[in-house]
């Protein structure tokens, strides 16, 4: 199977400085600031901007990790990404919290996360499940749409 590596790509694209998936500067210094995206199959439209990684997609980032099976990576004007769409069994992991769903749709200028198709996320033992979940990453907030439930686990003191 082959695995097509968009680094060549993402260093193409982002010659004026480090690449992160995160809105604000970045603290690492730019070598620890390495943005990787795999995949079975790439297409990438230069005209719109847009590129279309397809089959075990895994995006691993300072800030965050993302499995699924298909990604669509929108850039600004200026090359940087502005935006991910994931879609089918999008598995993401960042600050301490892990969910899983459908669809999820991550815009880097605010920081907002948007979870759909069954999503459930996980954090400290606790689980929220909702209709639509969106999280806004810049102020550590979270807010469900429609039908929610949380489990909370507490721990045995003896």
């Amino acid at each position: 199977m082959k695995r097509i590596i968009f680094k060549l790509l993402l260093s193409t694209l982002a010659l004026s400085g480090g690449l992160s998936l995160y809105a604000q500067p970045a603290t690492a210094p730019a070598e620890d600031r390495i943005t990787e995206i795999t995949s079975d199959k790439l297409f990438f439209d230069y005209e719109a901007k847009k590129a279309i990684f397809t089959g075990n997609v895994v995006v691993t980032d300072p800030d965050l990790q993302l499995n699924a099976d298909k990604l669509v990576v929108t850039m600004t004007a200026q090359d940087e990404i502005d935006k991910l769409e994931a879609e089918g069994s999008v598995e993401v992991k960042m600050e301490g919290l892990h969910s899983r769903s459908g669809k999820a749709i991550y815009t880097i200028s605010n920081g907002k996360v948007v979870l759909t198709d069954r999503p459930q996320v996980s954090r400290e033992g606790s689980v929220l499940q909702a209709d639509k979940v969106i999280y806004w990453r810049l102020e550590n907030r979270m807010e469900t749409e429609g039908k929610t439930r949380v489990i909370m686990f507490s721990e045995d003191k003896k």
